[in-house]
């Protein structure tokens, strides 16, 4: 008489429906081992070790769209053994950076691929707004360089600030004039923006820096059209040996168009360069904790004044 003992998933553990790993063991022989939901195949395997060790990576379809109690079965030709977990919808098409793929993508994929950006974000981050509107001077001209589809536009209007986006992108450029926001669009060769010496109070480049090249003649730009204030986010790269140890990059600091990659010193020392005062802090805390069991942020927010 066969007999199958699960190693995993543990009963009432939480799975991801579109990546459940299932193991265990089956004493005797067996030709096949399949795992089933109700009436639903979800994975089958031919691979049995020789002590029965076997191992099966399996996926609900359709996706799921609420977590759901189900019980797996895990099936050979005359024996069989449940499990009862909890399936969380994985929602992979909803990730918010690269071509995240389905389990059932068959087309081999190439960096370019999967190393690129989300797609423009209309709302902005609330923490980064608090930021800005805290250090912004009061009410006065802002230039949103690389303002993207212009999230931080309308709050930054509604509190009585002259707002103008800049924008190199023709996607953004497309969904600025869908939401009516005020911009100026770019050509990726200019290297002078189209305004004069300080023109406006002050300027923002919220996750921006880390994708310009050239950087150092950006910046100074940027310093030229302003009068007071530059207020600046990017990823902080100071927390991946924080991480090193769980096997952990955050995703946005590897997005393919990023060129540079600030510690809070050399974030420091390229606006130092341009404004007489620049103080440079974290923001952002990654929900995940180091070995230590303690937060780190992702971001680093810098305060340049002329």
């Amino acid at each position: 008489m066969h007999e199958i003992t699960i190693g995993s998933p543990q009963p009432s553990q939480r799975v991801y429906d579109q990546a459940i790993t299932v193991s265990g063991r089956i004493s005797g022989r067996a030709e096949t081992i399949g795992v089933w939901s109700g009436d639903q195949l979800l994975a089958q395997t031919r691979l049995i070790a020789d002590d029965g060790y076997f191992r099966l990576l399996a996926r609900i379809v359709p996706p799921l769209q609420t977590e759901t109690p189900l019980t797996l079965t895990v099936r050979a030709a005359d024996v069989e053994a449940r499990v009862p977990v909890i399936a969380v919808p994985a929602e992979l098409d909803k990730r918010a950076y690269g071509q995240v793929v389905p389990p059932h993508q068959m087309e081999l994929l190439h960096r370019e691929n999967i190393y690129g950006s989300g797609p423009p974000i209309e709302h902005p981050s609330e923490e980064a707004l608090a930021l800005v509107r805290q250090f912004l001077p009061a009410a006065g001209s802002v230039l949103d360089f690389g303002c993207g589809a212009g999230a931080y536009g309308p709050p930054l209007i509604a509190h009585g600030y002259r707002w103008l986006g800049v924008e190199v992108q023709h996607q953004c450029a497309e969904i600025l004039r869908r939401r009516g926001l005020p911009f100026r669009q770019l050509g990726s060769s200019e290297e002078r923006l189209p305004f004069g010496d300080r023109e406006f109070d002050a300027a923002i480049a919220i996750e921006v820096l880390e994708h310009i090249e050239p950087l150092d003649a950006t910046v100074a730009e940027i310093a030229r059209v302003i009068r007071s204030r530059f207020l600046v986010s990017v990823p902080n790269m100071e927390v991946i040996p924080y991480f090193a140890q769980l096997g952990v990059v955050p995703w946005h600091l590897l997005e393919a168009t990023h060129v540079n990659f600030f510690t809070r010193a050399s974030l420091a020392a390229l606006l130092a360069s341009h404004f007489r005062a620049v103080e440079v802090f974290s923001y952002g805390e990654h929900p995940v904790r180091t070995r230590d069991e303690l937060p780190v942020d992702l971001h680093l927010f810098a305060v340049a004044e002329k």
